[in-house]
């Protein structure tokens, strides 16, 4: 492709005049870049999109900083880059709070608790990593600070 050795920030005017292409074929050229996770987009609505275009690809996480920060009030910034193949859940990022275990990360991990749905899959999760007691603890800090689900009563005294 002859658009391997490109980087840079562009808007679709500014790449379509720069190659000399039309403002679709433009597009059609993000979208391979996109395919091949090279580009990244910024802006839309009111704003002019920004195509950021890489000569590495960039690798998309999907981890727990992601969930922590989409569902919870408390936003953190990510200590390390997360990766997970497959599906990541609310209960195996609640688990993973729990071993990092500062303060501010717990507090936010609280709040994933709202959206729990398969408690059961949550606790067979903390008896294999030994973390029971301290997964019912943030539990009562949670219920404490805000409103969230109960915890069934064949959990609460395990």
């Amino acid at each position: 492709m002859k658009y391997d050795n490109i980087e840079g920030k562009f808007t679709l005017d500014i790449f379509a005049r720069n190659f000399n292409i039309t403002q679709n074929s433009a597009l059609n050229v993000f979208n391979k870049l996109k395919k091949q996770n090279r580009l990244i987009v910024n802006g839309g609505g009111k704003q002019k999109r920004i195509y950021t275009i890489s000569k590495l690809s960039f690798k998309k996480t999907n981890g727990f900083y992601d969930i922590v920060n989409k569902y919870s009030k408390i936003k953190l910034i990510p200590q390390f880059n997360h990766f997970v193949h497959g599906r990541y859940t609310i209960e195996e990022a609640i688990i993973d709070g729990l071993k990092i275990g500062d303060s501010r990360t717990l507090e936010a991990t609280a709040y994933l608790f709202k959206h729990v749905k398969n408690w059961t899959k949550l606790f067979n999760l903390a008896k294999n990593e030994n973390l029971a007691k301290e997964l019912q603890d943030l539990h009562k800090i949670a219920r404490k600070k805000f409103k969230c689900r109960k915890l069934p009563l064949r959990y609460q005294n395990d």
